[in-house]
Protein backbone atom coordinates (compact mmCIF):
# COMPACT_ATOMS: atom_id res chain seq x y z
CA UNK A 1 0.00 0.00 0.00
CA UNK A 2 3.28 2.71 0.60
CA UNK A 3 4.47 2.13 -2.83
CA UNK A 4 0.92 2.29 -4.24
CA UNK A 5 0.53 5.79 -2.00
CA UNK A 6 3.88 6.62 -3.18
CA UNK A 7 2.70 6.47 -7.21
CA UNK A 8 -0.56 8.42 -6.38
CA UNK A 9 1.48 11.43 -4.65
CA UNK A 10 3.71 11.24 -7.91
CA UNK A 11 1.04 11.49 -10.22
CA UNK A 12 -0.80 14.29 -9.69
CA UNK A 13 -1.10 14.58 -13.42
CA UNK A 14 -1.91 11.00 -14.24
CA UNK A 15 -3.98 8.69 -13.38
CA UNK A 16 -2.21 6.14 -11.15
CA UNK A 17 -3.18 2.91 -14.57
CA UNK A 18 -1.20 5.35 -16.50
CA UNK A 19 1.62 5.39 -14.33
CA UNK A 20 4.94 3.29 -15.07
CA UNK A 21 5.20 1.63 -11.93
CA UNK A 22 5.50 -2.40 -10.77
CA UNK A 23 5.48 -4.62 -7.79
CA UNK A 24 6.51 -7.61 -7.77
CA UNK A 25 5.29 -10.55 -5.58
CA UNK A 26 7.39 -14.24 -5.83
CA UNK A 27 5.38 -16.85 -3.74
CA UNK A 28 6.91 -20.11 -3.66
CA UNK A 29 4.17 -22.40 -4.99
CA UNK A 30 2.21 -21.94 -8.55
CA UNK A 31 -0.99 -22.70 -6.32
CA UNK A 32 -0.01 -19.54 -3.93
CA UNK A 33 0.42 -17.54 -7.07
CA UNK A 34 -3.14 -18.24 -7.97
CA UNK A 35 -4.42 -17.46 -4.92
CA UNK A 36 -2.65 -14.28 -4.54
CA UNK A 37 -3.73 -13.29 -8.21
CA UNK A 38 -7.34 -13.54 -7.16
CA UNK A 39 -6.82 -12.19 -3.79
CA UNK A 40 -5.03 -9.07 -5.05
CA UNK A 41 -6.93 -8.38 -8.06
CA UNK A 42 -10.25 -7.76 -6.27
CA UNK A 43 -7.98 -5.49 -3.91
CA UNK A 44 -6.52 -3.43 -6.69
CA UNK A 45 -9.29 -3.60 -9.13
CA UNK A 46 -10.80 -0.38 -7.61
CA UNK A 47 -7.64 1.44 -8.00
CA UNK A 48 -7.53 0.73 -12.07
CA UNK A 49 -4.68 -1.45 -10.96
CA UNK A 50 -3.91 -4.70 -12.76
CA UNK A 51 -2.17 -8.14 -11.62
CA UNK A 52 -0.43 -10.27 -13.77
CA UNK A 53 0.30 -14.26 -13.00
CA UNK A 54 3.19 -15.42 -14.23
CA UNK A 55 4.36 -19.04 -13.70
CA UNK A 56 5.72 -22.50 -15.75
CA UNK A 57 2.05 -22.90 -16.90
CA UNK A 58 1.27 -19.17 -17.37
CA UNK A 59 3.36 -16.97 -19.52
CA UNK A 60 2.95 -13.37 -20.40
CA UNK A 61 3.50 -11.59 -23.93
CA UNK A 62 5.65 -8.09 -23.75
CA UNK A 63 2.35 -6.22 -23.94
CA UNK A 64 0.91 -7.90 -21.42
CA UNK A 65 4.09 -7.34 -18.58
CA UNK A 66 3.73 -3.79 -19.87
CA UNK A 67 0.16 -3.72 -18.93
CA UNK A 68 1.03 -5.12 -15.21
CA UNK A 69 1.40 -3.52 -12.59
CA UNK A 70 1.64 -6.50 -9.80
CA UNK A 71 3.65 -9.26 -11.38
CA UNK A 72 2.83 -12.58 -9.23
CA UNK A 73 5.35 -14.83 -10.16
CA UNK A 74 7.28 -17.99 -9.05
CA UNK A 75 11.15 -17.72 -8.16
CA UNK A 76 11.66 -19.66 -10.77
CA UNK A 77 9.77 -17.63 -13.44
CA UNK A 78 11.47 -14.31 -11.69
CA UNK A 79 14.70 -15.64 -11.92
CA UNK A 80 14.67 -16.39 -16.15
CA UNK A 81 12.51 -12.96 -16.24
CA UNK A 82 15.83 -11.46 -14.51
CA UNK A 83 18.25 -12.91 -16.29
CA UNK A 84 17.02 -11.96 -19.70
CA UNK A 85 16.84 -8.41 -19.08
CA UNK A 86 16.92 -7.06 -23.26
CA UNK A 87 13.13 -9.18 -22.78
CA UNK A 88 12.00 -7.28 -19.79
CA UNK A 89 14.79 -4.41 -19.43
CA UNK A 90 11.52 -1.25 -19.88
CA UNK A 91 9.43 -3.61 -17.26
CA UNK A 92 12.36 -4.57 -14.81
CA UNK A 93 13.36 -1.01 -14.26
CA UNK A 94 9.95 0.20 -13.39
CA UNK A 95 9.79 -2.24 -10.38
CA UNK A 96 9.18 -0.20 -7.18
CA UNK A 97 8.31 -3.32 -5.03
CA UNK A 98 9.36 -6.71 -4.46
CA UNK A 99 7.64 -9.01 -2.16
CA UNK A 100 9.16 -12.13 -1.37
CA UNK A 101 7.39 -15.13 0.55
CA UNK A 102 8.47 -17.68 2.09
CA UNK A 103 12.10 -17.24 1.14
CA UNK A 104 14.58 -19.97 3.33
Amino acid sequence: LRAVGRELEESSLESLPQRPFKMVYVAPMKALVQEVVRNMSQRLEPLGLRVGELTGDQGMTRAQLAETHLLVTTPEKWDVLTRRPTHSQAALSQVRLIIMDEIH
